[in-house]
């Protein structure tokens, strides 16, 4: 008799333990998920911050430089690495996150154009970022100054 009381308050284990084990699976997929897009997010980020470094390469004013030696961009530097940009980072557009440049340096020993483009990813977690998901990639590019 004690072997059968013994079975019948054991049954049922297996049950709770399978159910205890599909909600922890459940969770680690959405925390894996989640993860992903965050980093496919910021994938996008320095997408448009490399996009942005080779436009304003090709924004130098290769007339000013062959005159003078002097390695300046032409006014329309910002606007143009803006729209370069913007233009790559459409998986952010569709969830209605800009990117913006927020710099462009130009080392004039080595030539390298170096822009500094910034998103806001929190509205993909507000949950957890709650506004702290401010994302700054800086991509670089060779500016040439051969007049091609």
């Amino acid at each position: 008799m004690c072997a059968v009381s013994l079975v019948r308050r054991e049954r049922g284990q297996s049950t709770v333990f399978f159910a205890s084990f599909v909600v922890i699976l459940a969770v680690l997929t959405a925390v894996v998920v989640e993860v992903g897009r965050l980093a496919y997010a910021r994938g996008e980020v320095a997408k448009a911050a490399d996009a942005a470094a080779l436009a304003a390469a090709s924004r130098v004013d290769i007339a000013q430089y062959l005159d003078t030696g002097q390695i300046l961009f032409l006014p329309d530097v910002y606007a143009y690495a803006q729209g370069f940009a913007s233009a790559n980072s459409a998986y952010l557009a569709s969830r209605s996150i800009p990117v913006s440049v927020n710099g462009i340096r130009l080392d004039d020993a080595t030539r390298v154009v170096a822009v500094s483009v910034t998103a806001d990813l929190s509205p993909l977690l507000p949950s957890l970022l709650q506004g702290g998901g401010v994302v700054t990639v800086t991509g670089y590019a060779q500016a040439r100054l051969d007049g091609r």
